[in-house]
């Protein structure tokens, strides 16, 4: 992988069956990129289609052909869905931006939002002298992985990402110990969402540095990567169809002192599971834990894991089974299954 000094920036979507909102995407990106002097001829779009059946591939091809202030764009046609983290890694390997950026098909980037991000990172130069000492710890000094704030369409913000996984973050998260009241924002989780969120939000912004926070994983809805990440720890694990895969990456990214962080002054709409359901998100995390803990853990923590996912779905299916939900106690009982 070599960076082309003519191409700042290259954006990466993925699109499975999801034309329209795909192409009100891509229109959202190329008014930006023609908005900006610094993206403007200097950013590439590069869309993976995983063998949509509505003619997205085309239409995406359609639309980027009629475009102006691209440094160029590919249209990437796969012949089965070879899922999320596949996907990108075929468009990172031929990429040739400075930096990256995954890009949701169900997102709309708002004004000044590609600029701003690519500005973050510019203002935050690799200082490798501190990034490796513990006594640089909370020092935003090598920053790989950035992503804008997630907005719901209805403006107000969604919250992403967590705490690094580990067994206690986990618990906390399948136990609900972080949505307790007044206390909730105490307890790390790696899921940051609901009141323990919002607690954390403001607890985590640090104004020293420019409007950006540390945060220990952040969402793949609109990731962004500094090229020498990717040239370090390599490309998204593809052992993962889809779901996990951020989290995994990140942790990766923090166990070679990557700093991960999210951008107060980007933003992004996400619209949220546009192609894929609330069961697929469920079985989907519940078996990238099982992954992850396979992949960067103590084998010895594998059983205990088990048993906090394992109470964390009962409990889950319970309550919905209390409230006759019966299509959300379907989906955890489908989890269940998983540890059978």
């Amino acid at each position: 992988m070599s960076p082309t000094s003519s191409v700042i920036l290259s954006i990466v979507t993925v699109s499975y069956e999801t034309r329209e909102l795909t192409l009100k995407a891509l229109e959202s990106v190329v008014t930006e990129i023609n908005r900006s002097k610094i993206l403007k001829n200097q950013t590439e779009i590069l869309v993976v289609d995983n063998n949509s059946k509505d003619g997205s591939a085309l239409a995406c091809k359609k639309f980027l052909t009629s475009q102006t202030g691209l440094a160029g764009f590919q249209v990437l046609s796969n012949q089965v869905n070879l899922g999320f983290a596949q996907a990108n890694n075929l468009a990172l390997k031929i990429a040739q931006g400075k930096y990256f950026l995954l890009l949701n098909s169900d997102t709309i980037v708002t004004p000044m939002g590609l600029e701003n991000l690519i500005k973050t990172f510019e203002s935050h130069p690799l200082d490798e002298t501190s990034a490796h000492l513990s006594s640089a710890v909370g020092k935003i000094d090598r920053l790989g992985l950035l992503s804008p704030t997630l907005l719901n369409p209805d403006g107000s913000l969604q919250h992403q990402g967590g705490d690094l996984p580990n067994l206690w973050t986990v618990l906390v998260q399948m136990s609900f110990l972080d949505d307790l009241p007044l206390i909730g924002k105490y307890f790390h989780s790696t899921q940051h969402t609901g009141a323990a969120g919002v607690a954390k939000l403001g607890t985590q912004i640090d104004q020293t540095n420019s409007g950006i926070y540390h945060q220990g994983w952040i969402s793949g809805t609109a990731l962004g990567i500094r090229r020498e990440v990717i040239e370090e720890i390599g490309v998204l694990d593809e052992n993962i169809f889809m779901y996990g895969e951020d989290m995994e990456y990140c942790l990766r990214a923090s166990n070679h002192h990557w700093d991960i962080a999210i951008d107060q002054s980007a933003f992004v709409i996400h619209y949220g599971q546009a192609s894929s359901s609330s069961k697929n998100a469920i079985l989907g995390e519940i078996k990238g834990y099982l992954y992850l803990w396979s992949k960067h853990f103590p084998a010895s923590q594998l059983p205990i894991l088990k048993l906090i996912l394992h109470g964390g779905m009962w409990t889950r299916f319970w309550i919905y089974q209390l409230l006759r939900q019966s299509s959300q106690a379907s989906i955890y009982a489908a989890a269940l299954k998983l540890f059978n």
